[in-house]
Formats: structure tokens, sequence, C-alpha cells
């Protein structure tokens, strides 16, 4: 796990939100959220190049930054979309928080 200020993770929960995040209607099933038990709602976040075309300039490079700090090699991100946390998704169908 790498070292993510809770701010930063606070800032880009809040832009996840406010842009309604992710724009793809489509849920990983059997993927637990680690903070809320649902295995229902999680969503996999796009990336800031699947997104690029559908933002306007000065959101997508706050998302960009944002995103650049977050994001973690060894999975991609994504948000339950029933607590609105936002998880390292691992390629095992796993999710875990992305910060302890």
């Amino acid at each position: 796990m790498h070292n993510i200020h809770l701010e930063t993770l606070m800032a880009l929960r809040q832009f996840v939100t406010l842009h309604e995040l992710p724009k793809t209607d489509f849920s990983l099933y059997g993927v637990r959220c680690p903070y809320c038990g649902k295995i229902d709602r999680i969503g996999r976040l796009e990336s800031p190049e699947e997104l690029r075309h559908s933002m306007e300039t000065e959101a997508m490079a706050n998302y960009e930054t944002l995103w650049k700090i977050v994001i973690r090699t060894d999975c991609s991100l994504g948000v339950c979309r029933f607590c609105q946390n936002l998880l390292g998704l691992k390629d095992d169908m796993t999710a875990e928080p992305l910060v302890e």
C-alpha cells in the first residue's frame, strides 16, 4: 500500500460524487466493499484517458492530477455506489481500502 494523503483521497471522492462517476453504469458483481459489505454496488472508475472527451478541460485536468496521485500499480480504482468510498480493485476481483 502506498502513502496517500487523506485530503487527496477526499478530494477525489468529492470529484467522483460531483461528476457522477463512473459514467458507465456497470457493477462488478461479487466484489465486496470492504467498508459497507455490499457486493452489488461496486463500479470501476474510468481512467482519465477514457473520459477525456466527456469532461471539460479544467475538470479533466483536476481528475487526471488526483488519479495519478491515488492510482497504484497493483490495482485499478473503483467506488462503492452505496457508501461512496473509493476502493482499490485487484485482478482477483477483490476490493481493498486505499488507506489503512
